[in-house]
């Protein structure tokens, strides 16, 4: 599993919690299954509990207050709602075939059937998810129209942060490697026999068994750094010794093997070569902000009006 394909998996994580930021109808008040009313927009109990769901599935926080998961909950149905609604005030749409082309992005991501098991799973049809994927689109839209111009990142800034965080300028170690992922550890171990034979066979046996969206390429995830994905399955690769098999290494996606091409060591970059990389995450961390701020506003001009008898009685 790769850092791109958790970035696949993220997406159609918030495609498929989207669902239930609805169309707006009634004028106001509560209204027969819903939690809360956002400028006369229901959100109804059926997506709350939905989201309420999908988020205990995906964070793994199931020891979490339940009043806590509630309201972090309802907060993100509102700010979609409300972004949503100045998206439609603004006259920002998306077209069908920028729709589409994310689908068909989405969906490359998944090997095989995973992405159909993965909408049967959650009960999600590709139509909705289509609806879902408009919606985020719509969204990221607005804040490119919005919001995002408004925000730069100065030279002094560059340079401050620079001196105020030299260790950032340190470029980890760094491999070039192949991964095969599976579903159980009995068939990592027997490809790991049939490649540690014949190591020229490693890259032929990702395209045929591996459930990476990297297999089809023949298991390439290019270079990477230390500490990058997940450092407790891909730090193995800086163990390894060059062109040789590793042992199977266990994560939530399956059973990995992986062998190294190449390594480089780690360096110390001039402020030149990490101008970019320095320049990418201040904006990257000012743009968030900025989001975070634009949506305070729009809350507070908002008429929100929230269930909490009916918030009470979803089981959490």
């Amino acid at each position: 599993m790769t850092v791109r394909r958790l970035a696949a998996a993220a997406v159609l994580a918030l495609a498929v919690a989207s669902l239930g930021c609805g169309n707006p109808r009634g004028t106001g008040g509560a209204l027969p299954d819903t939690v809360a009313v956002v400028n006369g927009e229901p959100i109804s109990r059926a997506s709350f509990e939905r989201e309420l769901r999908q988020f205990r599935v995906g964070s793994g926080e199931g020891s979490a207050p339940a009043g806590l998961l509630q309201k972090s909950v309802l907060d993100d149905l509102v700010a979609r709602a409300l972004l949503l609604q100045q998206a439609r005030a603004r006259s920002i749409t998306v077209g069908p075939d920028q729709v589409e082309r994310a689908f068909l992005r989405l969906r490359a991501e998944y090997p095989g059937t995973a992405f159909d098991d993965l909408l049967a799973q959650e009960r999600l049809s590709a139509a909705e998810l289509r609806l879902r994927l408009r919606d985020r689109l719509t969204t990221e839209k607005l804040f490119q129209e919005e919001v995002f111009p408004r925000v730069q990142v100065s030279e002094e800034e560059i340079r401050r942060w620079v001196e105020e965080h030299p260790g950032e300028l340190d470029e980890p170690e760094r491999v070039h490697a192949l991964q095969i992922v599976v579903k159980t550890r009995e068939e990592a171990q027997r490809i790991r026999e049939e490649v540690r034979k014949k190591p020229q066979s490693f890259a032929d046996a990702a395209r045929r068994a591996s459930i990476g969206p990297e297999g089809k390429s023949g298991g390439d995830l290019g270079w990477f750094g230390k500490g990058a994905g997940m450092p407790e399955v891909f730090d193995a690769c800086f163990r390894l010794p060059l062109n040789t098999v590793s042992e199977v290494t266990p994560s939530p996606y399956g059973f990995h093997l992986f062998k190294v091409l190449a390594k480089k060591p780690g360096a110390r970059r001039t402020l030149e070569q990490a101008r970019p990389m320095v320049s990418e995450r201040l904006l990257r961390e000012k743009r968030a902000r900025a989001q975070e701020e634009y949506l305070t506003a729009l809350r507070a001009t908002a008429q929100i009006q929230i269930d909490q008898a009916a918030i009470a009685a979803v089981k959490p």
